[in-house]
């Protein structure tokens, strides 16, 4: 999947401080396996729901990108976690690498069980009124590179 460049002042969005006036603006994650494709992975996520969107983003209005390399050792277990790029530079890790070392994988290949290297990306995406629209957006900005 070839990623194209996301600019930093897409990712920055300001809310309204009068919270009263302000309209419902909602955040939505996606989770990109990058390498190998799902279909050619041998371990696959037990609970596929992406993480929940940063806390420190979120409450900034402030959407991102991060891509991260994945080890997976011979039982199955998060072996380490390794930001390779991340868009704002400050703010994506933290939180998803302490989810993604805490995913549990399972193999449904039928293929003997060995180390896997995983690269997959997490867009934060924040805006619209609605999920739909939120979602919408989070799909666009998937398509764009996730480094500055």
């Amino acid at each position: 999947m070839k990623l194209h460049r996301l600019s930093f002042a897409l990712l920055s969005i300001t809310l309204s401080t009068a919270v009263s006036a302000a309209p419902m603006n909602y955040g939505f994650t996606i989770l990109t396996e990058l390498k190998p494709q799902q279909h050619e992975a041998l371990w696959t996520r037990v609970n596929p729901v992406p993480p929940l969107y940063p806390v420190d983003m979120a409450s900034k209005g402030v959407a991102g990108c991060g891509v991260f390399k994945v080890i997976i050792d011979k039982e199955g277990e998060t072996e380490s976690v390794e930001l390779i790029s991340s868009v704002p530079v400050k703010g994506v890790a933290r939180g998803a690498t302490k989810v993604i070392k805490k995913w549990q994988w399972h193999n449904t290949t039928g293929k003997p069980d060995s180390a896997e290297e995983k690269i997959i990306r997490l867009d934060f995406c924040m805006g619209g009124t609605t999920l739909a629209e939120a979602e919408a957006r989070c799909q666009q900005q998937a398509q764009l590179e996730c480094s500055e």
